[in-house]
């Protein structure tokens, strides 16, 4: 019986994985934003970029490429980037 059960759960979870599409480094930011500002809304643009807006602000824009170029080179550089992202997003 648990063998079963364990067949039908990686059953629905191969199929979850399929039919879903992988996270990019747009999706992957938007959500880092969101979770570090709940009042903002990021919305993906046309050219791979992110518009953030936020409440009683301008609307940022952030170049989701150059971010994931650090993000490239390794954790360290990665999370300094999306530091220096989350800090600008803080500025008016």
């Amino acid at each position: 019986m648990a063998n079963f059960a364990y067949r039908a759960m990686l059953a629905a979870l191969l199929l979850l994985c399929a039919c879903s599409e992988p996270p990019g480094w747009q999706r992957l930011l938007a959500i880092k934003i969101v979770d570090q500002f709940p009042a903002y809304q990021a919305e993906p643009t046309s050219n791979g970029g992110l518009t953030v807006k936020r409440p009683g602000q301008a609307d940022k824009p952030v170049d989701v490429d150059d971010i994931a170029r650090f993000c490239l080179r390794g954790p360290k550089d990665c999370n300094y980037a999306i530091d220096q992202m989350l800090l600008g997003l803080r500025e008016p």
